[in-house]
């Protein structure tokens, strides 16, 4: 019979605990293999809307520099190959475009037309490996695996139509272009509710300044173009406030559309000569020529 003396069964102890210590860490481990049936020809999209087509993220996702935001509409990411080192995941791909047309979705490789003025249009991520070497949280810090996943960090001018077609829903209620001028009161009750009220001449607010929108590189390298349909209210003082998307295109004309309806100025809509709120919807053509 064999017997184990006091210190060996202690070594041996101590060799099992350290055995098992390493267990989570392996299977926490990403392979090659799994990274690339995680990301491969799935429809990602950056988190961050990071305009840089070169990234660095530390091992929880957090970008270690500053890269300012574009739409993203101009985000989406495309994986072509990727490497894992010893202390780093190097990811190599495109950035991609969105356009967005008749209720449609269409990822677009964009052109040498770029986001930020680049030879290419070629991007590369790098993460930093975690202690346990699973990449898992920083790849959900990073991407969006499509669209619905990407609408909880959408600004709000994007929230309803986002909602609407980016969401799968058993039932939804398509939003309508209509051109008719609404009416609110002050505290901000329904339109449709203080138009009812009887009496009283309503005349609509009159645009007395606009500024034209200017097109991006990238819709300009792809010769993209379309009209956007902008809803907002005109207050009483005629500046434009809680401006939204109704109809976008996509591919960053969106935000290019809205930031030239913020600098309209208008003449009040009236009821009795006394200004009111009103809704109004602005088309913003952008036209390739």
């Amino acid at each position: 019979m064999l017997k184990l003396g006091s210190s060996s069964f202690c070594r041996c102890f101590l060799a099992f605990l350290v055995v098992c210590s390493l267990v989570p860490t392996l299977h926490g481990q990403s392979s090659e293999s799994d990274l690339k049936a995680r990301l491969m020809n799935k429809p990602l999209y950056l988190l961050g809307c990071w305009r840089d087509d070169y990234l660095n993220f530390d091992s929880a996702g957090k970008l270690k520099d500053i890269s300012f935001p574009v739409s993203f509409t101009l985000s989406g990411f495309e994986l072509q190959s990727l490497h894992l080192e010893q202390d780093r995941l190097v990811l190599e791909g495109r950035r991609i475009g969105l356009e967005l047309k008749d209720s449609q979705q269409l990822r677009v490789p964009l052109n040498v037309g770029k986001v930020n003025q680049h030879k290419d249009e070629s991007m590369r991520i790098v993460i930093a490996t975690s202690p346990s070497g699973d990449y898992g949280a920083a790849l959900d810090a990073v991407f969006a695996n499509g669209l619905a996943e990407l609408v909880p960090s959408l600004p709000s001018y994007w929230q309803t139509y986002a909602a609407e077609h980016f969401v799968p829903a058993d039932s939804s209620t398509s939003l309508t272009a209509s051109t008719a001028v609404k009416t609110t009161s002050q505290d901000g009750t329904s339109p449709d509710a203080k138009q009812a009220r009887p009496g009283g001449v309503l005349k609509a607010p009159k645009l007395l300044h606009s500024v034209e929108p200017t097109f991006n590189g990238a819709a300009r390298g792809l010769l993209y173009g379309g009209a956007v349909l902008i809803h907002l209210w005109v207050n009483t003082d005629g500046t434009p406030s809680h401006l939204s998307i109704d109809r976008p295109v996509g591919l960053g004309l969106d935000e290019r559309a809205l930031e030239a309806v913020q600098k309209y100025t208008f003449k009040p809509a009236t009821r009795n000569d006394t200004p009111v709120l009103a809704e109004l919807k602005i088309e913003v053509n952008f036209q390739i020529f």
